[in-house]
Formats: C-alpha cells, sequence, structure tokens
C-alpha cells in the first residue's frame, strides 16, 4: 500500500528526480509532485512525528521526536550547523518512515 500511495503522490514524476529537487532545495517553492510527498511526510499525528528544533537561531538544529501535548520531545542523534543539511536529514527519516525507502547522500 506504501508504494501505491508513493505513486499516487508523485503522479508519474520519477522519485530520484524529485528527491533531487529536494537535495537542491530543502526550503521554500517546489513541484506539485513534490509538495504532496512533502505534505504527506510531514502530516503526522503529534505524538511520534520528527521535528526540527532549533536551538541556536540561524546556526544550530536538533533532530526531535514529538511526545504528544504537554510531554517533552525526545532529543534524537543529529545535530546540524546547516539548515539544508537538517532538512535533508529528516527528509531521509521521513521517507524511511512512511514508504521503507532509503535515501543515500
Amino acid at each position: 500500500m506504501a508504494r501505491e500511495e508513493l505513486d499516487r503522490l508523485i503522479q508519474g514524476r520519477n522519485l530520484g528526480e524529485l528527491v533531487t529537487e529536494f537535495r537542491a532545495k530543502t526550503t521554500g517553492q517546489h513541484s506539485p509532485a513534490l509538495q504532496r510527498l512533502i505534505n504527506r511526510i510531514r502530516s503526522e499525528p503529534m505524538t511520534g512525528k520528527l521535528a526540527l528544533l532549533c536551538t541556536r537561531p540561524h546556526e544550530e538544529w536538533r533532530l526531535v521526536q514529538m511526545n504528544g501535548r504537554g510531554k517533552p520531545m525526545t532529543l534524537l542523534d543529529g545535530v546540524f550547523h546547516d539548515l539544508n543539511d537538517a532538512e535533508w536529514a529528516i527528509f531521509k527519516l521521513r521517507m524511511k518512515r512512511h514508504f521503507d525507502i532509503d535515501l543515500n547522500d
């Protein structure tokens, strides 16, 4: 079912091309197919949701897992000093979680 959902989201686009597009520009406007994919992998229940936490404005980001309303976040491995690297790391984790796809750097 995950593969069918992925195919529906990307609507005939090559997944490798969408990954390359994201890697080249992790924030901002994306193609419609990539935006559908991003929207899907970002939409999760709050409990267990992966997120980025800015720990020093414009300088440092951490991977975290949300644990539900009123509960503290869990800090995960990964400290980043470049927002693009942080966004790429969380994109890879979300692709693995949602579609069981391992992406390389």
